[in-house]
């Protein structure tokens, strides 16, 4: 009986690996992509459908143009004032945007804060709660004298009514590891910033990313309620002039160009959190 083991034929000895995973350096961006072309799909067929109803309920009760104008009336006025409400449009997004980005660093350094030290915890939450928990329509003219009434008035109030969601959400992410890991840690030698960046960094990302849906899917609003109020430039201003004329087609537009951009805002949101996932993974 022969017990010598068959030498592997050149087939197996040839044969490639196989490549697993993404290329190295490349972002995977076609989850996210997927999901910003679903999620605009779903949008675009329910304004479709409302915009249908929309005129049926014109048509059926007869409604007055200046509570509900006709699709023909916001068509004219999309096609006079388009070029107008898309530059409001544009204003008020970068605003939001930077409002956001000065949001979450103040809620991460705050967040890191409080974890670090208890003392500043005791002393600075109770602050941070009764700046949030008071009505924005009080604090108003105290933002507009320290801000202006330019742009950086708008970001000042998203920023101010953006942070507290995202630095409960940072604070919970980064007090999420258990006590056993991060013992763990500590006795590998891993000391507070190594500790953060390999364990408290990357358990915090799912809760931040949940704070940072909560706070933006009401950041657009916060922009223009700031433009309502100070009269910067943007949707907020495009919205109240247009009502001050009683052009109600010209405002109508322009609140459907604000409901669309806070929903893509909410959806670029969702999409750099799948990046992030993806790339993580």
């Amino acid at each position: 009986m022969n017990n010598t083991l068959a030498e592997p034929g050149p087939e197996a000895v040839a044969m490639p690996p196989v490549a697993t995973g993404r290329p190295r350096g490349r972002l995977p961006l076609a989850g996210a992509a997927a999901l910003v072309v679903r999620r605009l799909a779903g949008y675009a067929a329910v304004i479709a459908l409302a915009a249908l109803l929309w005129q049926a309920a014109v048509w059926a009760w007869q409604i007055p143009p200046y509570l509900l104008p006709g699709l023909g009336a916001l068509a004219e006025a999309l096609g006079t004032h388009g070029g107008e409400i898309a530059h409001a449009t544009g204003l008020t997004l970068q605003a939001t945007l930077a409002g956001m980005l000065l949001a979450t660093l103040i809620a991460v350094v705050l967040a890191l804060a409080f974890i670090a030290s208890a003392w500043l915890d005791a002393a600075l939450m109770p602050l941070v709660i009764v700046v949030r928990t008071v009505p924005m329509i009080a604090i108003a003219p105290v933002l507009v004298l320290i801000f202006g009434r330019d742009r950086w008035n708008s970001i000042g109030m998203v920023a101010l009514l953006s942070f507290f969601q995202i630095m409960l959400a940072a604070r919970q992410g980064f007090e999420s590891p258990s006590r056993h890991m991060r013992e763990l840690f500590h006795s590998c030698g891993a000391g507070f910033w190594a500790t953060l960046w390999r364990l408290r960094v990357p358990c915090a990302l799912p809760h931040l990313f949940t704070g940072l849906r909560i706070a933006s899917a009401s950041a657009l609003l916060s922009a223009m309620f700031a433009e309502w109020l100070s009269g910067a430039p943007g949707l907020g201003s495009a919205i109240l002039d247009a009502h001050s004329k009683q052009d109600f087609a010209t405002m109508w537009v322009a609140v459907l160009a604000g409901t669309t951009a806070s929903y893509a805002f909410f959806t670029a949101t969702l999409a750099l959190e799948r990046v992030v996932q993806d790339w993580s993974r």
